[in-house]
């Protein structure tokens, strides 16, 4: 019996730390005192983790910005768009639109192409006084990787209709009606969140499922 309790407290506390894990929580994204982002941009005052990015109320205040956004947007106005000329599908430019009406990749762009800083917020997290972050202008600094910057012709294309019409003229595409495949989709586009969980990190860095021998890439592509 003192076995079996033993071997059930360990698999308990295997599955609450695997679900600590799969959680924003500690994270890269979590800009918090206590989280896992880089000292430089991580909080001094409050271990709110969330408010970096939502805030639960009043969101009519950013422009009805759905999902409950909190992070000043970018004022880049063109991103520009990955071309080639094997390419059938036909991205849009993910810039020019009002905050209300950007689609879901732009708000990623708020941190990530590197000209907002990191705690600039509409509203800074309650019960805190002052810069939330050691510095709310700090910038995602331009030697990370993960730092975009202001032109995504040089990243894989988003922003395009990943439909029926384009897996018939792209024959190096898979069918977007299977579930592996529209389960990663935006309304039918492919967005940034198609290939990345920005609350996951579970398959660094932040990806929607595993790539191990490129089992992401080949959800949509077979070559």
């Amino acid at each position: 019996m003192r076995k079996i309790l033993i071997l059930l407290s360990v698999l308990a506390f295997a599955a609450f730390a695997n679900a600590q894990w799969q959680s924003v929580v500690g994270s890269p994204h979590d800009l918090s005192s206590t989280g896992g982002a880089p000292s430089q941009l991580k909080a001094t005052n409050t271990t709110w983790v969330c408010d970096f990015c939502h805030t639960p109320h009043q969101a009519s205040a950013v422009g009805g910005q759905y999902p409950l956004w909190n992070h000043t947007p970018t004022a880049t106005a063109s991103f520009g768009v990955y071309s080639s000329p094997t390419m059938k599908a036909a991205p849009a430019d993910i810039g020019g639109s009002a905050m209300g009406g950007a689609v879901v990749s732009f708000l990623c762009m708020s941190c990530h192409d590197g000209t907002i800083g990191m705690g600039n917020l509409y509203k800074q997290p309650a019960l805190t006084s002052g810069t939330t972050v050691n510095n709310s202008s700090a910038l995602m600094p331009s030697t990370w990787s993960v730092m975009l910057g202001t032109s995504l012709t040089d990243d894989h294309p988003i922003n395009f209709a990943y439909n029926n019409a384009l897996y018939l003229a792209d024959s190096g595409l898979n069918d977007p009606s299977t579930t592996a495949v529209s389960s990663l989709l935006v309304g039918g586009t492919v967005q940034c969140s198609s290939c990345h969980n920005v609350h996951n990190n579970y398959y660094a860095p932040f990806l929607a499922k595993s790539n191990a021998s490129s089992a992401l890439c080949t959800t949509c592509h077979h070559k």
